[in-house]
C-alpha cells in the first residue's frame, strides 16, 4: 500500500473527517462481470427456466428471454401460478428447498410442458423468507416416452395373459369362446362378437359373448371399406370398436370379417391402450378363425369323398351308427322299424371305364351322386362306399318306403344316360335293402351286411332290381 495515501487518511481521521472511497479497479469490475455472465450462461444452458421470486411468488426475475416461448419481461411482477396448466399445487408459494418437483406449465402457443423444478428459498438479513430461487428443465418429451414405455409394458402383460389363457384351450371353438370371453373381461365390455358380410346380405355375428350384437349391426357397411379399427356409436349411444380383417386369407373365408366390441351408453368410451389391445387381440382371434376354417374343412375333407361330394365309408358309418344308438336308447322308438340302408352296385360302369376311359367313369359317378342327392330328403344320407358302390340311409322308412325309394331310383336311371350321351353304355342299379330291426342293437356294419348280401341277390336275379331283407321273413326280390 502507498505510505503518503496511508498516512493521509490517517490525518483525516484524526481531525474528524472521512477519507475519500479509493477508485475502482477496472480490472476487477470487469472479472465481475465476466464471472455473472460466466454463471448467467452456465444457468440457461442447463435449464430451460431461470427464475426468483418475492414472498407472494411473483416473478422478479426470469432467464432466458422466452422461456417456454413467453417474454421474460412480460413476465416480471406476475404470479407464477399463471403459468400453471393445473392450478393446484403451486410450487411458488412454497418456503422451502425441492428438487426434482414436477409441474406442467402452459406454453405460450397454448400447449403445455412438464417441467422438474430445483428451488430453494431466498432470506433478508434478518433470517426472513423473501422469495424463492429456482431453475427448470424441460422433462416432457421424458415423460412421454416414459409413459409410453408403461403403457406397451401394460398392454403387453394383459396380451400374455390373454393369449396365455387361451392357449391352454386345445380345440379350435374353445380357443375361439376363450378369446371373446377374455377380450369382454380385460376391456370391461358389454359383450364381444365376430361379424360377417355374407356376399349382398347385411352383417350378421356367427360368434358372440356377453350381450346381443343385433341391434348394433345397422349401418356396418361403412366399416367394410375402413383401412384399420373403428370406433362409432351406436343406435342407442353405445361405443363401438370395429377392427375389421386385413387380410381374408388369414381366416380361410371368403366373406369380410370383424371384430367388434361394445360398452353400453353412459360408460366411457375406448382410451389409447384399449385400442391398442383390441387390435393386436383382433389377429390373434383371426388367427384363431383361420384355424378354426381350417379344421373344419380337413374335417370335411376326411367325412367326403374327393371325386362326388358325398359322405364317404368311414363317415357314413360312424353317423349312422350314432343314429341308431339314439334310437335304441330312446324307449318310445326302440321297438319301432325305423329306417332302412339301401346298398348301391352300378351296373355297366366296368365298360364305361374300358370303353370311355376312365373321365367319362368319374363322370359317371359324378352324376349318380348328383341323381342320389335329389331323391334323398334332408333327414336321410348318401355316401359312396367306393368304386361304384353307394348307400342311403333312409331315416324311419319302413320295407313299402324302402321299396319305393329304391324304384325311384332305378327308374331315375335313365336319366342318366341322357345327360352322360347316346355313346355311353346305359346304367342301371343292384340295389340291396336291409331294414332295421325293431328292438335290436344291430350295427351299422351288420345292416351293411345284410344289404349287401341282398344286392347281391339282385345282380344274381339279372341285375336292374332290387331285392329287400327285411327284419323278419324271407328277402323280397322285386324287378324294376
Amino acid at each position: 500500500m502507498d505510505p503518503t495515501a496511508e498516512q493521509a487518511r490517517a490525518h483525516a481521521a484524526s481531525a474528524g473527517g472521512v477519507a475519500a472511497a479509493p477508485e475502482p479497479d477496472p480490472s476487477l469490475c470487469g472479472a465481475l462481470l465476466e464471472s455473472r455472465q460466466r454463471w448467467r450462461d452456465f444457468a440457461t444452458l442447463a435449464a430451460d427456466l431461470v427464475f426468483e421470486t418475492d414472498a407472494a411468488g411473483r416473478f422478479t426475475f426470469v432467464a432466458p428471454e422466452a422461456p417456454l416461448g413467453w417474454s421474460a419481461e412480460a413476465l416480471l411482477d406476475r404470479p407464477g401460478r399463471e403459468l400453471l396448466a393445473v392450478p393446484e399445487p403451486d410450487p411458488f408459494l412454497l418456503r422451502g428447498a425441492a428438487r426434482g418437483l414436477r409441474a406442467w406449465l402452459r406454453r405460450a402457443d397454448g400447449g403445455s410442458a412438464c417441467l422438474s423444478l430445483s428451488l430453494v428459498p431466498l432470506q433478508d438479513a434478518a433470517g426472513r423468507f423473501v422469495g424463492l430461487r429456482g431453475s427448470g428443465r424441460d422433462i416432457t418429451a421424458e415423460v412421454a416416452e416414459a409413459e409410453a414405455q408403461a403403457a406397451a409394458l401394460r398392454r403387453a402383460e394383459a396380451l400374455q395373459s390373454l393369449i396365455g389363457r387361451v392357449r391352454r384351450e386345445v380345440l379350435a371353438p374353445r380357443m375361439l369362446t376363450a378369446t371373446l370371453e377374455a377380450l369382454q373381461g380385460a376391456l370391461g365390455c358389454a359383450g364381444a362378437a365376430v361379424v360377417e358380410w355374407p356376399r349382398g346380405d347385411g352383417p350378421v355375428a356367427i360368434h358372440q359373448q356377453g350381450g346381443d350384437p343385433v341391434p348394433l349391426l345397422a349401418g356396418f357397411s361403412q366399416c367394410l371399406g375402413c383401412g384399420g379399427p373403428a370406433f362409432l356409436a351406436g343406435p342407442g349411444g353405445e361405443h363401438l370398436a370395429v377392427v375389421p380383417q386385413q387380410s381374408q386369407a388369414t381366416t380361410h373365408c371368403d366373406q369380410p370379417q370383424a371384430l367388434l366390441a361394445w360398452r353400453d351408453a353412459g360408460q366411457r368410451g375406448f382410451d389409447a391402450d384399449e385400442r391398442h389391445m383390441l387390435a393386436a387381440l383382433s389377429d390373434f382371434l383371426f388367427v384363431v378363425l383361420g384355424n378354426q376354417a381350417l379344421q373344419h374343412r380337413l374335417e370335411g375333407q376326411a367325412r367326403t369323398d374327393a371325386l362326388t361330394g358325398l359322405l364317404n365309408r368311414r363317415a357314413f358309418l360312424e353317423d349312422l351308427g350314432r343314429r341308431l344308438r339314439r334310437q335304441a336308447q330312446d324307449p318310445l322308438r326302440a321297438g319301432r322299424a325305423e329306417g332302412a340302408l339301401l346298398f348301391l352296385d352300378l351296373d355297366n360302369f366296368k365298360p364305361i371305364n374300358d370303353r370311355l376311359g376312365h373321365e367319362a367313369g368319374d363322370a359317371a359317378l359324378v352324376a349318380v351322386a348328383g341323381l342320389l342327392r335329389d331323391l334323398i330328403r334332408p333327414t336321410d344320407m348318401a355316401a359312396r362306399l367306393g368304386g361304384d358302390e353307394f348307400a342311403l340311409w333312409l331315416e324311419a322308412a319302413d320295407a313299402e318306403g324302402a321299396a319305393g325309394r329304391a324304384a325311384a331310383v332305378c327308374a331315375a336311371a335313365a336319366r342318366l344316360d341322357h345327360r352322360l350321351g347316346k355313346d355311353t353304355p346305359p346304367i342301371t342299379f343292384s340295389i340291396g335293402g336291409a331294414i332295421r330291426r325293431p328292438g335290436t342293437a344291430e350295427t351299422p356294419e351288420a345292416l351293411l351286411a345284410r344289404a349287401d348280401a341282398a344286392m347281391y341277390d339282385a345282380k344274381r336275379g339279372g341285375r336292374d332290381a332290387w331285392v329287400l331283407a327285411t327284419p323278419d321273413g324271407p328277402p323280397r326280390r322285386l324287378a324294376s
